[in-house]
């Protein structure tokens, strides 16, 4: 009755679309901080989790299964490197460079040259490349908002860097060879999450602790999944088994571990689920990283000069605006240094890159 749906390998999925569509749900809780002024107004979709909440941990899912399947694809740190860095900072850094350089000057209070002249605004480059402070607090700007942040959703991408380094390290030191080395550090951080709970000493960690914790979960889960894809057969009644033990243990800490577990079942079913009829949309255009970093100042700026905007307009206006921004990203920035990784891979190695085959 339910056909049971296999990973397979190579690019023949869904999950371009699912990333696309996971950066919405994020696009979607953030209207309601930024409109309300606080995060607390974010709906809940499921138990108290936020659709923002669920969807960047689909996303560390995700990434998980798809960076160690390409540590072990390349099997050269140089070329996982290069890879890395090419997907994350080329976007990132114009990304800073029009929200502090072009959008901060515009909707700045300040005259222009105490403006550019301020330290804050010239630090940001520094600051957020570095991911010591990504929230963009810039002088003057969005000050009539109850949300003064600039780009607050940057934050993540600190530990998703972090997870590469991990990934990279673990490779590095021969812990890479075995199905279980991969799974080892999703069963660890499960271990410290229901340990830290249970022991009532989780609240007393520092932020980032937590939030090492909660994703280490996440990405740990993706690349149990890639160290034994070949062993696993998903069904859609599954989603919904996973889903009614996370309700029935929603006041344990165990709750985050099957939350995580719900989203991953539902991820790979419609990542590797097979309908014809929507193989097209297997090639659609990556705007997923531009919608998940350029919608918080969308938003902002939108909230900005349009102070009396009702919610739903909001919302559907910056979406508009942030996929045009996200396609142009990807065309223009994203699309372009990805095809330098030969070339950069090359640079690490202090080698010239190999020559393109004869066509």
């Amino acid at each position: 009755m339910f056909r049971a749906v296999t990973i397979s390998k190579g690019h023949d999925n869904f999950f371009t679309p699912l990333r696309i569509i996971m950066a919405l749900m994020v696009v979607f809780g953030h209207a309601f901080v930024v409109y309300y002024g606080a995060s607390d107004f974010e709906p809940k979709v499921f138990l108290h989790y936020t659709p923002s909440y669920l969807a960047v941990n689909a996303f560390f899912i995700a990434s998980g299964f798809l960076v160690t399947g390409s540590m072990l694809y390349r099997g050269d740190l140089r070329e996982f490197g290069a890879a890395r860095v090419l997907r994350i900072y080329p976007a990132l850094f114009v990304h800073v460079v029009i929200v502090a350089f072009v959008l901060g000057a515009i909707m700045t209070t300040l005259p222009l040259a105490d403006y550019f002249m301020d330290p804050q605004v010239l630090a940001q480059p520094a600051f957020v490349l570095s991911f010591y402070d990504t929230d963009m607090i810039l002088p003057g700007v969005f000050t009539s908002n109850a949300e003064q942040l600039s780009s607050a959703t940057l934050w993540t991408l600190r530990y998703e860097l972090l997870a590469y380094m991990a990934t990279a390290i673990m490779f590095a030191t021969g812990l890479m060879h075995k199905k279980w080395m991969i799974a080892a550090p999703f069963v660890l951080s499960v271990i410290g999450w229901i340990a830290a709970h249970r022991l009532g000493i989780f609240d007393a960690f520092p932020a980032t602790v937590q939030s090492i914790l909660r994703f280490s979960v996440a990405y740990g889960l993706g690349a149990a999944l890639y160290a034994y894809q070949d062993f696993i057969r998903l069904y859609w009644p599954m989603v919904l088994v996973f889903g009614l033990m996370t309700w029935l243990l929603k006041s344990t800490p165990e709750v985050e571990i099957l939350m995580n577990v719900t989203i991953g079942a539902a991820v790979f079913t419609l990542a590797y689920m097979k309908v014809p009829k929507l193989d097209k949309l297997k090639g659609a255009t990556d705007t997923s990283y531009g919608i998940y970093i350029y919608h918080w100042a969308v938003l902002q700026t939108i909230k900005a000069i349009l102070p009396d905007i009702g919610l739903w307009t909001l919302m559907i206006t910056a979406t508009l605006i942030t996929l045009l921004i996200a396609y142009a990203s990807w065309i223009w920035i994203e699309k372009p240094a990805l095809a330098l990784k030969p070339r950069f891979s090359a640079w690490l190695s202090r080698r010239p890159p190999e020559a393109a085959p004869a066509k």
